[in-house]
């Protein structure tokens, strides 16, 4: 089995595979989408279904996980944030996977062990967890990897929680 996890963003999105044989996890790749500040906002939306939809050919996850949007002060973020996932919602919905959204404080109870974990924190628990050589970085990518952890966890336990 494998879990792709996305941390949407417009300009930076991370994304995390992980493949499972087993009690074995294997991180198969991770790493960031960008787009350019100055382009049109549809036309980012265009690049990001484009180049994660080669991520997906790639890595033929069987899992997409994304955070729950929490919406904060900064709405136009969040709106814009929103727009992301609605493209990376469709683009799985099109490949067939199985689509699973977390609460941001569930990804960090279950990654670190409490729900206010910061960026720090959620990248030494990601790289330690993985067994990574290196603590992913940016934290982009880390909480993309957290998102793919959380994506394993539900999958092995083959149940449809609340989250």
């Amino acid at each position: 089995m494998r879990v792709m996890g996305i941390d949407p963003g417009l300009e930076r999105l991370g994304y995390g595979v992980i493949e499972t044989v087993g009690s074995e996890q294997r991180v198969c790749g991770y790493g960031l989408v960008r787009t350019e500040k100055g382009q049109p906002t549809p036309e980012r939306l265009k690049v990001l279904y484009e180049d994660v939809g080669v991520l997906v050919d790639r890595y033929m996850p069987d899992v997409l996980v994304m955070e729950e949007l929490i919406f904060s002060k900064n709405v136009t973020t969040a709106m814009v944030v929103s727009a992301v996932r609605g493209v990376m919602m469709l683009l799985a919905a099109q490949k067939g996977l199985w689509l699973l959204e977390v609460s941001p404080s569930r990804v960090k109870r279950v990654v670190c062990g409490h729900g206010r974990a910061n960026k720090s924190q959620m990248q030494r628990a990601v790289g330690y967890i993985l067994g990574l050589s290196e603590i992913p970085k940016p934290d982009d990518v880390a909480d993309a990897l957290a998102l793919a952890i959380v994506g394993v966890l539900y999958r092995k336990l083959d149940v449809k929680l609340d989250v």
